[in-house]
């Protein structure tokens, strides 16, 4: 498929004429990506290219100014992180309860695309989800020109599954997916939970009744976020980092944002909504490539309506299959970013009224903005920043070492920024390695910015996409295999199919 298609109007007319049966509000398209190349994001990439010809020009003067600007963020972020640790650490760990007199309705949204050999074990482990059958269905959501995996679904079928066929239409998206399964079903109860899972997703049992019971005891959550992990941690070097990177992330920032009260964005998967709010905010947006991250900010823009707008997170998670090889994780990681630049080009517009039509206060605007640059923001800032600070930390150094005293020196807070910036990233994922309860990962821990070289021709593919196609969708390819677990590390957090085995909350 042509790039050019994705400049299209994708969206079929069957898809939007259901929408409106359903009671789903159409994304407004101030609040969506498929305004990615307006005559507002040409002017943004002018002026970044005009900034870029300046520095050349006027290098000299403009550098101070850029090196200062960076330590601002990087010793930011990195008390940001002291502070998330710090938040973890104090805080009292308190049980969540599972039982509630009467659940409500639960629909479980599982989309797949060319994922045939990941069917049997996804409704395996869906099956052992503890929750009342009675209340709870399970879409497995399909394209329907992909022939095998809707047959390996249909082989099947049991209650409470089904299969839901996405009729062919642009953009090739899972959020797009998502809308168009969610379209067609109807909403069976005023507080019913929709939850969203990945072809690899190994849940924890009590996870739905842990969501469930969060949503009903504060009627405030619009949503609540389940921790992520992956259960071929020990496989390589590659799993390991992405199992730390991880573990940082939604064991110590996301619950540390949530102490807080601020906005964090969502993992893709594993995250528990209630339906009202789908609905009142127009669904996923179809074109955004990161649909988790838009949507946490689009429900965090209600905070000044009649509809509940906090983002939580509840203990029990979900182990996923880390990406082994560096090519694909390149090819998941330039997805990711592009949709981090997709999510703050949408966040950053002049929005004349929130997503749901209402007004927003001068403080939200505000709280969402801070939010904004302290997750998505700083994401991008360190994927461009990290090899270009190695280069000429490297670079002084041999310039030094081969005697040439006549080359200007580091800046003197350069180093200093540059330690205490690892230093906060590298504790931060080993407490969340060890709240994650996979100690063997904290050997690997000082490796960390050696992984960390690898986001940079991740983001530089991401912005290229950026331009010519926003809602293409690389596609993560998963094996689906179990991974045994060491003999020498039994403490290790392995799912195996039978039954999953997760730490102690």
């Amino acid at each position: 498929m042509s790039y050019m298609g994705y400049f299209g109007e994708g969206v079929n007319l069957r898809l939007q004429v259901t929408k409106q049966v359903r009671n789903i509000r159409i994304l407004s398209a101030e609040w969506s990506s498929k305004r990615a190349n307006t005559t507002y994001n040409w002017i943004n990439i002018s002026t970044s290219l005009g900034l870029i010809f300046i520095f050349i020009f006027f290098h000299s003067h403009i550098l101070p100014i850029l090196f200062n600007m960076s330590y601002f963020i990087i010793v930011t972020m990195a008390a940001l992180r002291v502070l998330a640790c710090l938040t973890i650490a104090l805080t009292k760990t308190t049980p969540h309860p599972t039982y509630l007199q009467e659940y409500p309705h639960l629909t479980i949204l599982a989309p797949l695309y060319n994922e045939a050999h990941m069917v049997e074990k996804l409704m395996q482990h869906l099956s052992q989800l503890e929750y009342p059958r009675e209340k709870l269905q399970i879409i497995i959501v399909c394209e329907a020109d992909d022939l095998q995996t809707c047959a390996a679904v249909r082989a099947r079928l049991h209650a409470p599954f089904s299969l839901f066929e996405t009729p062919p239409s642009l953009p090739r998206t899972k959020p797009k997916a998502l809308n168009a399964a969610l379209a067609h079903i109807a909403q069976k109860s005023p507080d019913e939970i929709v939850t969203i899972y990945d072809a690899e997703d190994r849940p924890h049992p009590l996870q739905l009744k842990t969501a469930a019971c969060a949503l009903a005891h504060d009627p405030d959550l619009a949503v609540v976020q389940a921790p992520l992990g992956f259960y071929n941690a020990p496989k390589n070097l590659l799993t390991a980092f992405f199992s730390l990177e991880y573990a940082a992330l939604f064991h110590i920032i996301n619950p540390a944002f949530c102490a807080l009260k601020l906005p964090f964005t969502l993992g893709g998967t594993s995250n528990h909504i209630r339906r009202s709010i789908l609905s009142a905010i127009g669904g996923w947006d179809s074109y955004n490539v990161t649909e988790d991250a838009d949507l946490s900010f689009r429900i965090a823009s209600l905070r000044d309506t009649k509809h509940p707008s906090k983002i939580g997170c509840i203990p029990h998670g979900t182990q996923e299959e880390a990406i082994d090889n560096v090519p694909m994780w390149t090819h998941q990681r330039s997805r990711w970013l592009k949709g981090f630049m997709q999510t703050a080009n949408v966040h950053t517009r002049k929005h004349d009224m929130g997503p749901t039509g209402e007004d927003m206060s001068f403080l939200t605007r505000v709280k969402n903005l801070v939010a904004l640059n302290l997750t998505i923001g700083a994401t991008l800032f360190f994927a461009y920043l990290h090899v270009p600070s190695i280069v000429l930390l490297c670079t002084a150094f041999l310039l030094e070492y081969f005697g040439f005293k006549s080359v200007a020196p580091l800046p003197p807070l350069f180093l200093p920024v540059l330690v205490f910036g690892y230093s906060a990233a590298i504790l931060t994922s080993i407490l969340g390695v060890l709240k994650e309860n996979k100690p063997f990962l904290i050997f690997f821990a000082p490796l960390l910015p050696l992984y960390w070289l690898l986001q940079f021709p991740a983001v530089l593919i991401a912005s290229y996409e950026f331009i010519v196609a926003p809602s293409h969708w690389r596609k993560t390819k998963h094996v689906g295999q179990d991974y045994e677990i060491p003999n020498n590390a039994t403490d290790i957090e392995i799912l195996p199919l039978e039954q999953p085995q997760f730490p102690p909350i």
